[in-house]
């Protein structure tokens, strides 16, 4: 699990099913498989998911995988890898309709191999992608909700060093 909010009162849970490896993001399979699940920090409760929004072919290797939460007091927001399904900007700010606002999807890798997004991260209003077979990318996300995040001196997207209380 993974803070949600920068002042942690959401709490994201996201799997890697099949070890990455596997193609889990078909429209056959396991709904599971597919989303992430927001929980209300305090109680345990679930608020809402997302099911991945865009399916993929059944030789692509994809989940929800190495994410992080921009820091923004204006809501909730992630960036997510997803090995071949590529790059995707979830807004949760309301975690009972989490919604994509951005993705990159790149087209399959032919022959049938496994690649894709290994990890990908928000750092001072960019994106970072860390792509198996095609080395680092960088984009731009020119969308609300990403709009005024903080810069940060640096970032351990694995360790909450300070919480941002959210605007309501």
């Amino acid at each position: 699990m993974f803070p949600g909010g920068w002042e942690g009162e959401v709490l994201i849970f996201g799997h890697e099913p099949g070890g990455g490896s596997q193609p889990r993001c078909q429209a056959t399979s396991s709904v599971t498989d597919r989303t992430l699940y927001f929980y209300d920090a305090d109680t345990g409760a679930l608020l809402g998911t997302i099911l991945h929004p865009r399916a993929q072919a059944d030789t692509e290797n994809c989940t929800w995988h190495n994410y992080n939460v921009v820091p923004t007091d204006k809501g909730y927001v992630l960036v997510s890898a997803g090995y071949q399904s590529g790059v995707s900007v979830v807004d949760f700010s309301d975690p009972t309709n989490a919604r994509e606002v951005a993705f990159a999807d790149p087209a399959p890798l032919v022959p049938t191999r496994l690649g894709g997004d290994w990890s990908t991260y928000w750092y001072n209003g960019l994106v970072y992608e860390s792509d198996i077979t095609r080395g680092l990318l960088v984009w731009n996300v020119s969308d609300d909700a990403v709009a005024g995040a903080r810069n940060l001196d640096h970032l351990n997207p694995q360790t909450q060093e300070f919480t941002i209380d959210r605007k309501h």
